[in-house]
């Protein structure tokens, strides 16, 4: 059996390699020196940021509507189980509990991350996956470094939903400046 290491959301921040990629930051969370990202798209980065952000859309996003339906149904999710890392690609698994059987769903983790926040259930690596992938903190703030002159230096498009969640992230960190600049851009759109 491998051992598990529980995971933690630190952050979910736009790519600089396109306009509709997002890099979800999780770091183990009995050790801030193993983190790693995974590249999603911009619908799940949504996603997982106004549920973080505690955000009140109008309708129920594609997330919230699963967890509507399972709360309907037998099933339980158990916990998500980020299994691999092939050719650049993660792979989950949904782990459920239906009529005393446990069965594996395979998903995206960004899909499972997206329900896991909802659900206030386990995020989980083997521990061996976990060190394989992790990023080291020294070179881990280098690329950090590299991302943010990166991306203060590009123009990247965003769609209004997108630039109102980064508008409320400035606001409740206190960025005025940013927050200026992004209600500038809803505004032209």
């Amino acid at each position: 059996m491998k051992e598990f290491v529980a995971l933690r959301i630190l952050s979910v921040n736009p790519s600089s390699v396109g306009a509709s990629s997002y890099i979800l930051l999780l770091e183990g969370d009995n050790s801030q020196a193993l983190r790693f990202p995974i590249v999603i798209g911009s619908q799940e980065a949504q996603s997982i940021s106004v549920y973080l952000e505690h955000i009140q859309p109008s309708r129920p996003l594609t997330h919230d509507l699963c967890v509507n339906l399972l709360s309907h149904s037998n099933v339980v999710i158990q916990k998500v189980l980020i299994t691999d890392f092939k050719d650049g690609i993660f792979y989950a698994n949904i782990e459920i509990a239906k009529e005393g059987d446990v069965i594996l769903v395979d998903a995206r983790p960004s899909d499972s991350i997206a329900l896991a926040v909802r659900l206030n259930i386990p995020i989980l690596i083997s521990e061996k996956l976990l060190h394989d992938i992790c990023i080291p903190e020294d070179e881990f703030q280098d690329e950090l470094d590299d991302e943010n002159e990166l991306s203060s230096s590009q123009t990247i498009v965003k769609s209004k939903s997108e630039l109102e969640v980064l508008l409320m992230k400035a606001l409740q960190d206190e960025n005025y400046e940013e927050a200026a600049k992004l209600r500038d851009e809803i505004e032209k759109l």
